[in-house]
């Protein structure tokens, strides 16, 4: 087990409190695994969606902490044949890539567990394809059968406790998270909303519910899933899962907390990407 550090442990829940006190706050863990896992499979869902699949042993005894489980994917810098992992010893996984030589340090990027198939020692991951926009989509456009890569854990954000009505909403970063929390709860009340540039991002989510679907194509993100979740009726909601790019995130949460009244501790929210900045 790590031994992490007295102050990085403090730091966590110092932050975790502060979180909490502005927004619904994700799940926490007290260990956070960190292995090597191997790609077994491969295969596109979708002109810009490939699913892959990793195996690797601590995958069996692995648990989740929510339907949209996150975790971080390290991959070999540009010219490196293999990843080399940062130390366990950090709560931390950026400091602790950031004391790394720089030619060792892995590319890491956030991604949700589809599926976990325990019993396989298996997951599956659906990546969202921008080209060679990040190290993340480069990455995967071009993964093989037998390459390893590093798994670091992380948590869930989608909290199920909270009473009410419930509203979803993503672009299409964000729809493999989604996707898995339509499937997880299948008898909650959820409004889902998704936002994408074309129907080549679109993705059929196992799920007896509506979902609401819109192409926004070269319009800017969000143009139009702000517009359709303000029109949309929020009355009694109880809490809200807000995710994709940034001002989708900020501007969605904005609205619903000023012009609808939403207490800002039921609502989850997360900036993915950025425009401008380097995609996942």
């Amino acid at each position: 087990m790590p031994n992490y550090s007295t102050l990085e442990r403090l730091q966590m829940k110092v932050l975790d409190k502060a979180v909490s006190l502005v927004m619904a706050a994700p799940a926490q863990r007290a260990v956070y695994d960190q292995f090597t896992m191997t790609v077994v499979n491969t295969v596109d869902l979708a002109p810009y969606v490939r699913r892959i699949t990793f195996r690797a042993d601590e995958f069996a005894g692995h648990t989740l902490t929510g339907a949209d489980e996150y975790f971080g994917l390290l991959m070999p810098p540009a010219g490196a044949a293999a990843v080399t992992m940062p130390s366990e010893d950090r709560i931390n996984v950026r400091q602790a890539i950031r004391r790394m030589p720089e030619d060792q340090r892995p590319d890491l990027r956030w991604y949700t567990i589809r599926k976990l198939r325990a019993a396989d020692a298996e997951i599956d991951v659906d990546f969202i394809l921008h080209g060679d926009a990040g190290p993340g989509t480069r990455w995967a456009s071009r993964a093989e059968p037998g390459q390893v890569v590093g798994f670091r854990a992380g948590n869930a954000t989608y909290q199920p406790a909270q009473a009410g009505p419930r509203l979803v909403a993503a672009d299409e970063t964000a729809l493999p998270a989604l996707s898995a929390i339509l499937e997880a709860h299948q008898d909650t009340d959820i409004h889902a909303f998704v936002e994408v540039p074309d129907d080549g991002y679109r993705l059929p989510i196992d799920c007896d519910r509506q979902v609401t679907w819109l192409v926004r194509g070269d319009e800017a993100p969000g143009s139009r899933l702000l517009p359709a979740i303000a029109d949309a009726d929020t009355a009694d909601l109880g809490y809200a899962w807000l995710c994709g790019e940034s001002a989708i995130a900020t501007g969605l949460r904005r609205h619903l907390v000023r012009e609808r009244g939403v207490d800002r501790r039921r609502i989850m929210f997360s900036g993915y990407w950025k425009v401008g900045a380097a995609r996942e």
